[in-house]
């Protein structure tokens, strides 16, 4: 949608919409409290969708912090701009 949010985006804001919406028709909400709750769908599909800087959105760095951390090796090897090293590589 005009580069801002791709397909996968689009579906999670529908679906969070839809089922917000359906709640609401059910439920008619008395107190703050249930209208969270019935509102939540659809705060945690906005949230997820919400754009931030340096990556696409919320749910992209999830998955990157997820990778990173779960997936992927943690040791990241930098050797600086030293030509010789005095220390082994096995450290």
């Amino acid at each position: 949608m005009f580069g801002f949010m791709t397909p996968t985006d689009l579906i999670i804001a529908i679906v969070g919409a839809s089922i917000t919406f359906v709640l609401l028709m059910i439920f008619q909400p008395k107190t703050l409290f249930f209208g969270i709750l019935v509102v939540l769908p659809f705060l945690v599909a906005a949230f997820l969708v919400f754009p931030i800087p340096n990556y696409h959105n919320v749910r992209i760095l999830l998955k990157e912090i997820y990778s990173f951390y779960f997936v992927n090796r943690r040791k990241y090897i930098w050797r600086g701009w030293c030509y010789q090293y005095e220390q082994s590589d096995d450290e």
